[in-house]
């Protein structure tokens, strides 16, 4: 939150303001008698939010060390708390993608250590939308509804330049059932990752850093990553063993430093001043997500937030961003920059929105002063496999379109299962593993360029896009296509209907490079048809269907878990030709000498039978013997939607000979084929899981 809530009552059946909260009140912890209940109210603390304030007062947030601080709680650490000397993945880093790597792992049943450097985790500020895609991908670990319930949802976009309005509009949309990006900052998030990882009995290793590491090169050591950490505050160190070594620590990685892994990109001289706070002002549409333009000024970008506060993202300049530039990291990030005061900020906040006013209405919850820098790692991998960069460490960018935490949880899920099965010695690391690094590198790629694009359009800078590598030693090209801008009304227009003709589902999470790997086989371009008319590589699609009688809902809610593969048999009315098809594949496929059985069974696969049928039709349709396994092993759901809006029609399923589809864990489409061709499945899982069997 942005502020300490002030006290609220229930008595009415919802909220209302109320003197007292009674959490804090001595007569709810004891009995009648005086007597202590054995439950005791945690100590708090309510720090400031900001390291710099305005002339309205201090904000202070409300924290519960005991619950949020890990090792470093006031109340020392549990009593069941017993950390491994030998784990399968040691991750260094509790920011975003470190949390999220934990909570898959955990559900995994992979044993896992986290360590962070800092005392406490983030209390204010940071990042601040989740797209659809990334709460796709937290709904499958359970944990969706959390994030969609704390702020607004980005529903309109507002642009000015120069003062008058250029759009006015609804935000771009998607088919998600989360439809468009949702307001929640950093601070909240890390606090229901926290509380997920105590849920698996799992503390952050507050105070504590990766002194050194090596990775052993025998193939034969169980656990060939060894780490020496340190405690920052007793100096006490520590050895640990593990199978994988997680880098998580942030842009200045120490880990990919030590693996030499080069931070491709450039540092521009770009410099943000973000401010939550509540504002007065007579710009009309400051409860709007929008860009404000000035052509001599540079730009601004407004963030709605929860209860009534703003995020403005106000460029800098002047002498004082002459006097940042000085700070050379290439990294970038926040700028330890004490002379540029919130009320500076504020100036050129209106400098920008002029002709309109803007003024501070209350005390600022957060501020910072950022420092843009565009940077890749040229891999994401060590060349053993065993250890892996992700988030800031593996790409850092603008603010603009909100990818720095969306693409920690595209990398985390990315990553999690792979290293998760591989853990388990349920998959071959080289054969699965190098596509982490394919796939979510040249996703970074894009981020850097149209991020960049972007904001270069806002500032009205020439500096050109970064130079990134693509696949292999060539530069990468995406964005070069842009219209060149002229500072024109006309030209500016013609600038963002290209771009976000482009980019539209790019920003949301849903359109993504599809590089071939053995996760994600090349199509039939054969010209013969296909299964399915969703491309391999792409998200899979999530239409409603009907569970039973009484409840309906979204295919994903029969898609949850964290390493699991989902195969979607689509059976069309499971009458007619289609029958015999689909009973093929249950007497095979599923059989004792099929895939299904030879790499794990339900423990590593979900199966999902869609039927266009009612709830009352299913036992008559797999009653017959060769229905048996399909009657035993899978779920099945009802698409009993009219044709044009149906998840046969959204997977573009032929009704004749139906389909069978392999999604990911983390929600992206394998492959598919024909349910006959039951030697296409055996074939792709067996090109990167161990057979059980042998």
């Amino acid at each position: 939150m942005a502020t300490i809530k002030p006290p609220q009552t229930w008595k009415a059946g919802y909220a209302q303001p109320s003197e007292t909260a009674t959490w804090a009140l001595e007569d709810f912890n004891s009995t009648e008698n005086g007597k202590k209940f054995h439950h005791v109210t945690p100590p708090f603390d309510e720090p400031l939010s900001s390291t710099a304030h305005n002339s309205l007062g201090l904000n202070t947030v409300r924290t519960w060390p005991t619950l949020y601080n890990g090792t470093e709680s006031p109340q020392g650490v549990p009593d069941w708390w017993n950390p491994l000397e030998e784990v399968d993945v040691l991750i260094c880093g509790a920011g975003p993608f470190g949390l999220e790597v934990a909570l898959s792992l955990a559900r995994q049943g992979v044993t896992f250590r986290i360590i962070d450097k800092e005392e406490a985790p983030l209390v204010a500020g940071r990042a601040d939308a989740l797209h659809p895609r990334s709460l796709e991908i937290l709904h499958s670990w359970g944990l969706a509804h959390e994030f969609t319930e704390e702020g607004p949802i980005l529903d309109h976009t507002a642009m000015y330049k120069n003062g008058e309005k250029m759009i006015y509009s609804r935000a771009y949309q998607s088919d998600s059932r989360y439809r468009g990006s949702h307001i929640i900052t950093q601070a909240q998030i890390g606090k229901i990752y926290i509380r997920d990882i105590l849920r698996h009995k799992v503390l952050v290793e507050r105070s504590t850093i990766l002194d050194q590491f090596a990775v052993e090169s025998d193939s034969l050591t169980a656990y060939p990553v060894r780490a020496r950490l340190k405690n920052i505050k007793t100096g006490k160190p520590q050895t640990v063993k593990a199978k994988f070594l997680i880098g998580a620590e942030g842009a200045a990685s120490g880990i990919r430093k030590q693996l030499g892994i080069p931070f491709d990109g450039v540092t521009t001289d770009i410099h943000w001043g973000i401010t939550d706070c509540k504002f007065e002002t007579d710009y009309p549409y400051i409860t709007t997500f929008g860009v404000v333009v000035n052509t001599e000024h540079g730009g601004c970008i407004v963030v709605p937030r929860e209860d009534g506060y703003t995020r403005i993202y106000t460029k800098l300049s002047g002498e004082r961003v002459k006097e940042l530039a000085e700070d050379h990291r290439e990294a970038g990030g926040r700028v330890d920059a004490h002379s540029i005061t919130v009320d500076e900020v504020l100036e050129q906040t209106n400098r920008v929105f002029a002709p309109f006013k803007v003024s501070f209405a209350a005390p600022v919850s957060w501020f910072a002063v950022w420092k843009v820098s565009e940077r890749v790692a040229r891999s994401f991998s060590s060349p053993s496999l065993r250890v892996h960069l992700g988030g800031d460490a593996a790409h850092v960018h603008s603010v603009f379109g909100a990818f720095g935490l969306n693409s920690s949880i595209y990398d985390a899920s990315n990553l999690s299962w792979k290293v998760g099965l591989c853990a388990r010695n349920l998959a071959s690391i080289t054969s699965l593993l190098p596509s982490y690094d394919l796939e979510r590198r040249l996703f970074a790629n894009r981020v850097i360029r149209a991020s960049g694009a972007y904001m270069r359009f806002v500032c009205g800078s020439d500096l050109p896009l970064a130079q990134l590598r693509g696949e292999g030693d060539e530069l990468e090209t995406y964005l070069d296509d842009l219209p060149a801008m002229d500072g024109t009304r006309e030209g500016d227009m013609k600038w963002l209907g290209k771009f976000f003709a482009q980019q539209r589902m790019f920003v949301l999470g849903f359109e993504v490079p599809t590089p071939i790997s053995t996760i994600c086989p090349p199509m039939n371009e054969n010209g013969q048809p296909r299964p399915i008319t969703v491309e391999n590589g792409r998200r899979a699609p999530n239409p409603r269907i009907c569970f039973d009688e009484g409840t309906t809902g979204y295919l994903y809610d029969k898609m949850t878990g964290a390493s699991r593969f989902h195969i979607l048999i689509f059976g069309s009315d499971l009458q007619g030709t289609i029958r015999a098809q689909v009973a093929q594949f249950s007497q095979q496929t599923l059989g004792p000498k099929g895939f299904f059985a030879k790499y794990g069974g339900r423990a590593m696969f979900n199966i999902v039978l869609v039927l266009k049928a009612l709830t009352h039709e299913k036992e008559e349709l797999l009653k017959a013997e060769e229905m048996q396994n399909l009657r035993d092993f899978a779920t099945v759901v009802y698409d009993d939607r009219s044709p044009d809006e149906d998840a046969h029609y959204w997977y573009g399923i032929n009704h004749a000979r139906g389909a069978v589809v392999v999604v990911r864990p983390d929600l992206w489409v394998g492959m598919s084929c024909w349910p006959e061709k039951t030697s296409t499945l055996e074939e792709y899982f067996g090109g990167f899981l161990v057979n059980r069997e042998s």
